[in-house]
């Protein structure tokens, strides 16, 4: 009797452990769980184009789509702030959105005026079947004003950096986004020069005479991982004056030249050349 009773023991105690298993693996999803929310945090559309912001529904398949309910706020914008159906137009504000992911149409207002870039927040303000909603509720659209008095040479530039260390052997190329700075309409930013890491440096555009100087002594950072960089006026010997700004040339076809481009390293154990170039940037788009 009592080898029967500790085999019964044994058993029922295996059965209740195997029930606790499996209920430690099952997991339980009900619309509790379900999330609405934007794809994005920010989102930036030129001006003479469309573009789509992305909702997304999390939850189970099969679940319930629901209607999102959006609004638009400008709060903190000042005189940036987009106005709806004068600066842009949305396909909707009443959205229904399925698992997964919807989008929703944005179509700014071209216009022949140079006015600057306009911003606005399109937020979800709440969903038919009160879902829950997603902390990135808002979505920073940036509307890019394609009359920008720089708009030739804004963009994507590949640069062809030819060595006057050792032409052939140490020539670079670099990816540069030029973009315009808020503010200063004879200004772009410069980022990815010598690295895509590289810290933005900021040039100033004459387009009446085709001219861009970029000022002296701008570091674009830890870009060969040796120290900081820093732009200067530079010669074939590979010798720099560093009192002179950088200056080039700019084609109406978004061609830009700058020629005498010297790098100097901030090493720890003293300040070095890492080389001078003569610069081509051609624009992508």
């Amino acid at each position: 009797m009592k080898k029967i009773s500790i085999k019964s023991s044994l058993v029922i105690i295996t059965i209740l452990l195997f029930m606790t298993a499996c209920d430690k693996d099952l997991i339980m999803f009900d619309s509790s769980m379900n999330l609405v929310g934007f794809s994005s945090s920010s989102l930036v559309i030129r001006e003479d184009a469309s573009g789509a912001a992305t909702l997304y529904l999390g939850a189970a398949t099969g679940t319930e789509s629901t209607t999102v309910t959006l609004s638009v706020d400008t709060v903190g914008l000042g005189k940036s702030a987009a106005k709806e159906g004068i600066d842009f137009n949305l396909s909707s504000k009443s959205v229904p959105v399925n698992v997964g992911e919807t989008e929703v149409t944005i179509t700014p207002v071209n216009n022949d005026v140079f006015t600057g870039d306009k911003k606005f927040y399109l937020v979800i303000a709440g969903n038919s079947l009160n879902y829950k909603i997603s902390t990135q509720k808002r979505l920073l659209v940036t509307i890019s004003d394609d009359e920008h008095p720089l708009k030739a040479w804004i963009g994507i530039y590949s640069v062809a950096a030819a060595s006057y260390g050792d032409p052939g052997n140490w020539d670079e190329s670099w990816t540069v986004v030029t973009a315009p700075v808020e503010g200063d309409v004879t200004k772009l930013s410069l980022t990815g020069i010598g690295s895509p890491s590289a810290n933005p440096i900021y040039a100033v555009l004459d387009i009446d005479a085709l001219t861009i100087t970029i000022t002296k002594g701008q570091n674009i950072g830890d870009v060969y991982g040796y120290g900081d960089v820093e732009i200067y006026y530079g010669f074939d010997d590979l010798t720099l004056d560093q009192n002179v700004d950088l200056t080039g040339t700019l084609d109406v076809d978004g061609t830009i030249l700058i020629d005498n481009w010297g790098d100097l390293v901030k090493d720890s154990t003293g300040d070095w050349v890492w080389d001078v170039f003569n610069t081509t940037w051609t624009k992508q788009k």
